[in-house]
């Protein structure tokens, strides 16, 4: 019973936090507000806009729950000097009208930091759509449009896991491993200028 109400008042705090978080994105003076998408491709995206949203949703299902995290608990105020890219595709589900809906398939963050570097943070694709060259090919697009403004070199910090899906983007090794959110970790990096659109 005490687990039942513990769970209940953790899940109770969560919800007034996303809401707290969408009432002051409202309040945000200066802030576009992206047009919903109505068809697949790539995007970049506006922070606190609903498409921003709902790359939230999707980070936190596939990079935060499964470790027990929540990424509604960590500081987004800092995502808005960042960059957010995405890429959406037609999904087997129907709207009201019973036109075929588009749907969030992968999503990361561009983070930058300094004249031609950036760094590459929270990667996720969507679990019905994995193994399918989508995580893939998003990097490919987002290093056409960095290449294109300057950049030369981006940097990561990959799960162990992650790090062959890196390598198959061109990404290669640099210094040990180490721990971060409770995982081994690899420091990765891919000079671009010179290697865009591989993975296209």
């Amino acid at each position: 019973m005490k687990d039942t109400t513990v769970k209940a008042s953790m899940a109770s705090a969560v919800d007034d936090c996303a809401q707290a978080i969408d009432e002051s994105w409202q309040r945000r003076v200066g802030v576009k507000h992206d047009m919903p998408v109505t068809s697949p491709g790539f995007r970049e995206i506006t922070y606190g806009s609903d498409t921003y949203k709902a790359t939230l949703a999707l980070r936190h299902r596939i990079l935060r729950e499964p470790l027990g995290l929540n990424l509604w608990h960590e500081n987004l105020s800092v995502e808005i000097d960042q960059r957010h890219f995405t890429l959406w595709q037609q999904s087997a589900s129907l709207d009201a009208g019973g036109q075929k809906q588009v749907e969030l398939v992968a999503c990361l963050v561009i983070v930058p930091k300094s004249p031609g570097c950036v760094k590459l943070r929270q990667m996720a694709v969507n679990d019905r759509y994995q193994r399918q060259g989508l995580g893939q090919r998003l990097i490919a697009l987002v290093e056409a449009v960095l290449v294109g403004e300057g950049v030369e070199l981006i940097e990561l910090h990959a799960r162990e896991s992650a790090v062959g899906f890196y390598q198959t983007s061109g990404y290669q090794r640099v210094g040990p491993p180490f721990t971060e959110v409770g995982l081994p970790h690899q420091c990765m990096t891919k000079i671009i200028h010179n290697n865009v659109g591989k993975t296209l």
